[in-house]
C-alpha cells in the first residue's frame, strides 16, 4: 500500500441537518465515501437500498448509480467524494456497518468548516483527513472483525503495546466481564488475547531488532518482558529465529 490513497478531493461537508435532501439518479465518476454520526439516511446504489443508521458508512466507487433518498429525521454525516491514486485497491464493500469509531469521528471533528474552503489548504487538509481514516479502516478490515468490543480490545493493545496488558486491564476498558471479554475474542479472533498480545509485541520486537536503535535486552524490557530468555523463546516460536540471529544478519 502506497503512502497515499487519496488523489483529489472533490466535494467535503460535515453537517447537521433536519432531514438530508434527496440525490437524483446519477452515474457517479467518483468514489463516494460517507459515514453517519448521528440519524439516519437512505442510498440506493445500483438498485440496491443502503439504509445507513448511526456509525455505519458507505462506500461507493466510479461507475456506481447513485440516489440519495429525502430524509425523514435529523442526520449529521460525514461525506466525501475523491479520487484515489494511480494502481491503489480499497477493499471494502458497498455497506460498511458500525465501521465508524469515535477516533475516527473526532478525527474529522479536527476540520472545523462544514465544506470544503478555496482557501487555508482545505482541500489538502480534507485528503490527508481522508486518507488517516481509509487507512484506519484498512487496519480494521485486516483484523478480521467488524465486532466492536474485539476492535477496542485491538486498539486497546497497540495503544499500550510497550506495557504489560493483562485481560482485567483491557476488560475493565471495554466494560465487559473478564470471562465475556476473553470468550467474545477467542470466537471472533481464533485465538487468545494473551496470543494476540504476544503476537504483536513481537511483531514491533522485530522491527525494533531490525532498526538497530536498542539492544536485545533493551528491547524486551521496552515490550514489558522482564525476563530476556523467555522474550527470546516467544520471538523463536514466532518468527524460528532468535533474536540474536536476526540482529546479526541485518
Amino acid at each position: 500500500m502506497k503512502n497515499y490513497i487519496v488523489q483529489k478531493i472533490r466535494h467535503y461537508c460535515n453537517i447537521s441537518v433536519d432531514r438530508c435532501s434527496a440525490i437524483d439518479t446519477e452515474l457517479i465518476d467518483f468514489y463516494d465515501f460517507t459515514f453517519v454520526c448521528s440519524g439516519s439516511m437512505t442510498y440506493i446504489a445500483d438498485g440496491k437500498t443502503i439504509a445507513l443508521k448511526k456509525n455505519d458508512a458507505l462506500f461507493l466507487r466510479p461507475g456506481t448509480e447513485r440516489v440519495r433518498l429525502q430524509g425523514t429525521e435529523p442526520v449529521k454525516y460525514v461525506s466525501f467524494n475523491f479520487d484515489i491514486c494511480p494502481d491503489t485497491e480499497l477493499p471494502f464493500e458497498s455497506y460498511m456497518p458500525n465501521c465508524i469509531s469515535s477516533e475516527i469521528k473526532n478525527l474529522a471533528a479536527t476540520f472545523p468548516q462544514s465544506h470544503l474552503l478555496p482557501y487555508y489548504h482545505s482541500k489538502e487538509k480534507v485528503a490527508n483527513m481522508l486518507n488517516y481514516i481509509l487507512f484506519e479502516l484498512l487496519d480494521i478490515l485486516s483484523l478480521g472483525t467488524n465486532n466492536e468490543y474485539v476492535i477496542k480490545i485491538a486498539k486497546y493493545v497497540d495503544e499500550h503495546i510497550t506495557e504489560k496488558i493483562s485481560l482485567r486491564e483491557v476488560s475493565g476498558h471495554i466494560g465487559l466481564s473478564r470471562e465475556y471479554t476473553a470468550a467474545i475474542f477467542k470466537k471472533e479472533m481464533g485465538k487468545t488475547l494473551t496470543d494476540f498480545v504476544n503476537e504483536r509485541k513481537m511483531l514491533l520486537a522485530k522491527e525494533l531488532i531490525l532498526s538497530n536503535e536498542m539492544g536485545l535486552c533493551d528491547i524486551a524490557a521496552h515490550l514489558g518482558y522482564e525476563n530476556y530468555n523467555y522474550f527470546s523463546r516467544l520471538f523463536k516460536r514466532y518468527f524460528d529465529k532468535t533474536p540474536i540471529s536476526v540482529k546479526s544478519r541485518k
